[in-house]
């Protein structure tokens, strides 16, 4: 994706390499008019995240073709949507992707591959997809792990984890990529994580109770995985029940409507 900030910057500093050539060939005199431009430069540099995101509100990004066949491929709630909306979504998570600070850790020179931003953005789109706003300024920080890490707050490795105070989310690749790869095999810890991203930035929203200890019962019925393979996956225990109830609710819709109509209905409500 093309940063529209580097095409202010360029003749900015065009211009000053020009001035530059002048007081070197003939009149030293000439220095004095670089000033403006560096300086101008280097303001676009420091304000450039806000400059590319400006440029594209008003011109929605594309994911390229592999991106796109990605999608189409593996994302059961993308191809259910209508060629419109097929279109929003590609944009915003084209946005999402633009607006979210990755921090890739551990990969070979910091680079994390593409692919794993869409593995993740996609999950987030989908998520807030019936939002105006679809980006989650609590957590705009994402770090990223190749596999499974431990953090201070567990110092285990484990593949997922939210944290409120930092406003950052924490994933392993491998356990994002697995996922969105094989959804009928996996549990989709992009999507538990930013289910539970939403429950906080949405708390008024009129979840379902999902009280009860038959709860999880049902949750395995709708999804064929049991809750100690939830905890598993993520390498965490305890986890939040509405998180795992959303995750169903995109990736089993039809088996979720049938067994839990009722919460199907009020999840509906919120995210259909």
């Amino acid at each position: 994706m093309k940063s529209f900030a580097n095409l202010v910057a360029l003749p900015l500093i065009l211009t000053a390499l020009f001035f530059l050539y002048l007081a070197w060939a003939f009149d030293s005199d000439y220095a004095i008019w670089m000033t403006p431009f560096v300086v101008s430069a280097a303001v676009v540099y420091v304000f450039s995240p806000q400059i590319n995101w400006w440029w594209f509100s008003k011109h929605p990004p594309e994911l390229d073709e592999g991106q796109r066949r990605l999608l189409e491929r593996f994302h059961g709630f993308y191809r259910r949507l209508t060629e419109t909306d097929k279109k929003r979504f590609r944009e915003r998570t084209a946005m999402f992707m633009l607006g979210t600070d990755w921090d890739p850790l551990a990969f070979p020179e910091d680079d994390m591959p593409a692919d794993v931003q869409l593995g993740i953005a996609a999950q987030a789109v989908m998520i807030a997809f019936k939002k105006e706003e679809f980006l989650f300024h609590k957590f705009e920080k994402v770090i990223v792990y190749p596999f499974p890490f431990p953090t201070p707050e567990y110092p285990f490795n484990h593949a997922s984890e939210l944290y409120e105070a930092d406003g950052c989310l924490l994933f392993s690749a491998e356990q994002v990529m697995l996922a969105y790869l094989q959804p009928a095999k996996w549990y989709n810890i992009a999507v538990h994580e930013y289910a539970r991203a939403f429950a906080i930035t949405y708390p008024d929203e009129a979840y379902p109770a999902l009280d009860g200890p038959e709860v999880w019962d049902h949750l395995e019925k709708v999804s064929g995985i049991p809750r100690d393979r939830v905890e598993a996956v993520i390498g965490l225990t305890d986890v939040p029940v509405l998180a795992v109830a959303i995750h169903h609710f995109f990736a089993f819709p039809e088996r979720f409507q049938e067994l839990m109509p009722a919460e199907y209905a009020q999840l509906k409500q919120i995210f259909a």
